[in-house]
């Protein structure tokens, strides 16, 4: 939303500030995504995670909500049958699978990794650790924080995935569909690690131990 809602500023289709206050006032439970959205008081962007990314036509002065149904129409439409299906089957809500993918599209940089990164956040929830993802602590400081009025630190105990003890209260952007696909389809191993370069080179690890080594063999 962070990234979605300045550039139709700066397009002409209608204020920033306007689309965050529609965001967060106007009922959009007709769409049954949203409508599925489990009610959760430390949720900061209701609909952060269902501005489906996409190419869209807009016209000049829309209103906000039009906009903004754009957007749910479309992560409707690309939320198909067979997706819901493997999400219900997953033992997740949809919700919480756009949750997963979204760390998974902001942890991961490589097309060919994302099942494998997947996978480790799996693990790490199957098991009860921590997710421990920066990507969530980037969230907070540089979304949440920028977007909220009164105790900017509220919500960071809910989104901070080193403070929270699984998935944060929603998700931290919104998903393209193979990110969506990966967090529904992960690899099946058994690493809790995961690191990668600026060279774009991913190390995996099952224990600590060799997550270290990993990171040496890295340059991290």
């Amino acid at each position: 939303m962070a990234d979605v809602f300045p550039l139709l500023e700066e397009n002409g289709v209608c204020k920033a500030d306007k689309l965050w206050s529609t965001a967060a006032t106007y009922d959009y439970t007709y769409y049954p995504l949203v409508d599925a959205i489990e009610s959760n008081e430390h949720r900061c962007f209701l609909l952060e995670g269902y501005l489906f990314p996409d190419t869209y036509e807009f016209y000049f002065g829309m209103r906000p909500e039009d906009a903004i149904g754009r957007f749910m129409r479309n992560a409707e439409a690309k939320m198909t049958d067979e997706l819901r299906k493997q999400a219900e089957d997953s033992g997740y809500t949809i919700d919480e699978i756009l949750t997963i993918a979204s760390i998974i599209e902001k942890e991961c940089g490589v097309k060919s990794e994302l099942r494998h990164v997947s996978s480790v956040l799996h693990n790490r929830l199957k098991t009860g650790m921590k997710l421990q993802c920066d990507v969530t602590i980037n969230y907070v400081e540089k979304v949440i924080k920028p977007n909220i009025t009164g105790d900017v630190n509220r919500y960071n105990e809910y989104y901070n995935t080193y403070k929270c003890p699984a998935l944060p209260a929603g998700p931290i952007c919104n998903p393209g569909i193979s990110a969506i696909k990966a967090a529904l389809d992960p690899l099946d191993t058994d690493d809790l690690y995961f690191a990668a370069n600026t060279a774009g080179i991913y190390a995996y690890a099952e224990t600590y131990e060799q997550h270290q080594q990993n990171l040496v063999d890295l340059g991290l």
